[in-house]
């Protein structure tokens, strides 16, 4: 699963840019206090036709940077309950690096908006998909990449090739593609 926290003081509606293009394995958390507090009908649309998760904080302000430590708060939270998701912190707040840096090995980050991730992702994915194209067969390809995608670790990816193509070839496929797992934990 993929948290977006979207700091909606800082970022508005731009934060929120690429919402449309979320699956329902992603979940939004919007903070907004009384200083933000509003939204055309174009985003209340998207929002409503979006297939991702959406939670809306409204955040009590009174205190400097009252939004960015309840964000922080609620961050913690979900690592703890979420061991395995990844994170995005929405907004153009540098102060969040300190997060990150306190946070440094684990899967968060800060971004501008939604879109900024989805953009990366269609790259990296470019990129994998021709670096594939050099080490499997064409017939193979889109099934190892989504085997690939969504195996969160190396033994995930084995068992998803072995479920799709058999243990022999899954054996060959996998010792194909082992050099582009590095990023993912396991042997």
């Amino acid at each position: 699963m993929t948290y977006y926290l979207i700091d909606y003081e800082n970022t508005g509606e731009n934060g929120l840019e690429g919402i449309s293009e979320l699956g329902n394995n992603d979940q939004v958390v919007i903070f907004y206090s009384d200083n933000a507090d509003k939204m055309s009908f174009g985003l209340h649309q998207k929002l409503q036709a979006c297939y991702a998760s959406i939670e809306f904080r409204k955040i009590t302000i009174g205190k400097k940077n009252a939004l960015d430590f309840q964000l922080a708060a609620y961050l913690g939270y979900l690592m703890a309950k979420e061991e395995n998701g990844v994170f995005c912190i929405v907004s153009k707040d540098l102060g969040y690096e300190v997060l990150l840096d306190f946070w440094k090995g684990k899967n968060i980050r800060l971004i501008d908006s939604i879109a900024a991730v989805l953009e990366e992702s269609a790259k990296e994915r470019r990129q994998m998909e021709e670096e594939l194209r050099q080490l499997v067969d064409e017939e193979d390809l889109q099934l190892v990449m989504r085997c690939m995608s969504y195996g969160r670790n190396k033994q995930v990816v084995n068992n998803m090739l072995v479920k799709q193509f058999g243990s022999e070839r899954a054996g060959e496929l996998y010792k194909k593609i082992k050099p582009l797992l590095k990023e993912k934990k396991g042997k």
